[in-house]
């Protein structure tokens, strides 16, 4: 039964570990990114694992592109970083400054010292970070990018031609309506042309390495959507079942994803010049996969706080209507009713699933259901 549903079986340990004999081992974008934004001793053991994977590291030519086009990103995010945390950092205080300065007389507190205690600790913070600043390591940086540029010499897949994207393009809008993995969680990208359908290419490039090498591809990604791993219940089990049955299908090889840092725990037993370090690299790996989720989570609540400003605004217009307040764009006696309620009841359910509970509704949103209710 297995032969027939291969994608179905999560790998084990063994089995996993038997394709690091003769896989070709290709790291995204992201991860080669670590070798840029982590302190110089984390970044120097990242570096010694490329190493090791010299013989049989290669990357589609798109990860090389995305690596480009995001290094500056990181380079000049950590340079511009130290200015940007003294801003937020003086805003926070000076709110505190000036609710001291509008205290009035108080038993114990004593608004001087606490001014002076405020002003202490931002001159501190300030220096610190100043001192940061003046050791950033720009060339200690620059000669990693230098050594990652050596360490792929030679192992890059080609670019694609326009036509070969124009194709792709056509089977990207397919797979992704029909949310056919990899890839389609990108669907909403509003980048450059082809930019929604970079894990597609990479895809693509994978299986036709694989063809090529006659060799089993071990994927290392920092990628921790749906359209690449089979996730039960929260748990990721490997790669998703028709990733492994469309790679084996196009290239008669086998296929293997890893989180990076799963991936380096796996490579520490093989590799006893990392093993050293790598309980440092993992820390500083989770460090950053903990920051990035808080960004992820301040983005998801901004967009759903403009998604909530939206409704609440289309409510408003259509509550207008259905008064007849003056003012309103469309004449009283042209306006549909029926259907102004009826979008009215779906307003209210959709910013119901965007708002936990009544308790924790804005004022907006329970004048919304009362007038739902006076208007049914």
């Amino acid at each position: 039964m297995k032969d027939k549903y291969p994608g179905w079986y999560p790998k084990s340990a063994t089995e996993a570990s038997a394709l690091w004999d003769n896989a070709i081992f290709v790291p995204d974008a992201n991860v080669l990114l670590h070798c840029l934004r982590h302190p110089a001793a984390v970044r120097e053991e990242l570096l010694r694992l490329f190493n090791a994977l010299k013989a049989s590291l290669w990357i589609p030519y798109q990860v090389g592109l995305e690596f480009h086009r995001n290094r500056l990103d990181v380079e000049l995010g950590a340079q511009d970083a130290y200015d940007v945390l003294v801003r937020d950092q003086e805003a926070i205080i000076e709110k505190a400054r000036e609710r001291l300065r509008q205290l009035r007389a108080h038993p114990t507190i004593s608004v001087a010292k606490e001014l002076a205690a405020l002003d202490m600790f931002s001159a501190d913070f300030r220096a610190r970070m100043a001192a940061s600043q003046a050791s950033h390591p720009t060339e200690d940086i620059a000669a990693a990018v230098a050594r990652l540029t050596h360490l792929l010499d030679g192992r890059i897949g080609d670019k694609w031609k326009p036509e070969q994207l124009a194709a792709l393009k056509k089977e990207g809008e397919d797979r992704y309506n029909k949310k056919i993995p990899p890839g389609y969680k990108d669907a909403k990208k509003d980048a450059g042309e082809f930019d929604k359908y970079g894990d597609l290419i990479i895809w693509k490039d994978m299986i036709g390495k694989a063809k090529t090498e006659k060799r089993p591809v071990i994927f290392i990604s920092d990628d921790a959507k749906e359209d690449w791993w089979w996730i039960h219940k929260g748990r990721k089990l490997g790669p998703r079942p028709e990733l492994i049955e469309e790679f084996q299908a196009g290239s008669d090889q086998n296929f293997h994803i890893y989180e990076f840092g799963q991936f380096l725990r796996f490579a520490a037993e093989r590799f006893q010049e990392i093993k050293a370090g790598v309980d440092q690299v993992e820390r500083s790996l989770e460090e950053d996969v903990r920051a990035r989720r808080k960004q992820s989570e301040a983005a998801e609540a901004n967009e759903t706080r403009a998604k909530v400003r939206e409704l609440e605004d289309e409510r408003d217009r259509i509550v207008g209507l259905l008064s007849g307040a003056p003012g309103a764009a469309v004449p009283v006696a042209t306006v549909d009713r029926a259907a102004l309620r009826a979008r009215l009841s779906e307003l209210s359910a959709e910013l119901e699933t965007l708002t936990p509970s009544t308790e924790n509704a804005t004022p907006a949103l329970v004048e919304l259901r009362v007038g739902a209710s006076d208007d049914a």
